[in-house]
């Protein structure tokens, strides 16, 4: 039997953050994607945060007009409220020194099987 909790349908938001991996001054890897998961992943587990992640790549397209293919980790983030994506987003971004992140909100239904 599904349990299906409606009072959190629309209380419970995902967020994805996308990081790529490239830094923005060398235009090469400074951080793999593997390093920059185990930073993520001990980060939320400190802060005891729901989250997934993956590697993924793609491309984008910097100011100065240079496109770049890179390796990127992509973390869903569940339960958090938007101020904290956002700064969270700010500080991987500046960590990794990147140009931008991209932030993505999808409202969830939550299903329990």
């Amino acid at each position: 039997m599904n349990r299906i909790y409606n009072d959190f349908m629309d209380e419970k938001i995902e967020y994805q953050i996308f990081i790529g991996c490239h830094d923005q001054y060398i235009n090469n890897e400074y951080v793999t994607s593997k390093e920059l998961i185990e930073l993520i992943v001990k980060f939320f587990a400190r802060q005891e945060v729901e989250f997934s992640l993956f590697d993924a790549q793609g491309g984008y397209l910097y100011e100065d007009g240079n496109f770049q293919i890179e390796n990127s980790v992509c973390v869903n983030i569940i339960g958090a409220n938007e101020g904290e994506i956002i700064q969270l987003a700010k500080n991987l971004s500046m960590f990794m020194s990147q140009e931008s992140s991209l932030i993505i909100k999808n409202p969830l239904k939550i299903e329990l099987l």
